[in-house]
């Protein structure tokens, strides 16, 4: 499954975020998310004549129509204050931004809402932060999300989805913050539960989003999606042809 995330590329302008409802609706991805950030950092840029916050009308305006559509519509979190607005709405799933990962009345909040939970594990989040706040959801749909905030190759560590999956016996997902797509397609092999990408709505000159070097265009999102599926099926089938080579092999011996 791949996620669209919104996050908070559309600057607060419900023009805009509509630019994205509008594709995603008309297109084959079956999941969005938009982004509830901090009430620092909506005042830091209040102080600059942006408003990043789309009001409590537009999601719920938002939810009817995605249900409409059989899709899901879900709502990234990491401050308990600004999420206590939205709590009452009817959001599918939620997404734990790293930095809060250990924000326990934001989890009570989110633990209350008896929805599925990814939980971002950002660059530098310890299993122990990992178990905690495992420990503090218990009975909710858990998924854990590899986030490996960097645009290296050699930061990306792919394997570590392996690990997590291992260790804590939950699905494994990845979020993605890189710019070079094809580190999309060689993800394929790794097999994550869930892919959130971001995108962003629209070409303005001299524009630059919030996750501008990691997220992509609208109309780059199909073409991303096909090729992953393709790269996908690819893995699926060199994985039986080995299987079946093996089970040759042993024939041959007996």
């Amino acid at each position: 499954m791949i996620f669209i995330e919104a996050g908070i590329n559309h600057f607060g302008s419900v023009k805009e975020a509509k630019l994205i409802v509008n594709f995603f609706l008309k297109s084959k991805f079956k999941h969005l998310t938009f982004m509830c950030h901090s009430e620092n950092f909506y005042k830091k840029y209040r102080k600059k004549g942006i408003n990043f916050k789309l009001d409590y009308v537009f999601y719920k305006n938002l939810i009817k129509r995605c249900h409409e559509k059989n899709k899901k519509i879900g709502l990234s979190v990491c401050d308990n204050k600004t999420f206590e607005e939205f709590k009452d709405l009817n959001f599918d799933f939620f997404k734990l931004l790293s930095v809060s990962i250990n924000n326990n009345k934001l989890i009570k909040l989110l633990k209350l809402k008896k929805k599925p939970i990814y939980i971002s594990t950002g660059f530098n989040v310890s299993n122990n932060k990992i178990k905690k706040c495992i420990s503090l959801i218990k009975r909710n749909e858990i998924s854990l999300l590899h986030t490996p905030m960097s645009y290296l190759e050699e930061d990306l560590n792919f394997f570590r989805i392996n690990e997590l999956r291992e260790k804590f016996k939950l699905p494994v997902g990845y979020s993605n913050h890189n710019n070079n797509v094809n580190n999309l397609f060689a993800l394929s092999a790794y097999n994550p539960h869930a892919i959130f990408m971001y995108c962003k709505p629209i070409r303005k000159k001299k524009r630059a989003y919030p996750d501008d070097e990691h997220a992509f265009f609208l109309d780059e999102l199909e073409y991303i999606r096909l090729e992953y599926l393709n790269c996908l099926k690819m893995h699926k089938n060199f994985k039986f042809k080995k299987s079946k080579v093996k089970i040759f092999k042993n024939a041959i011996k007996k």
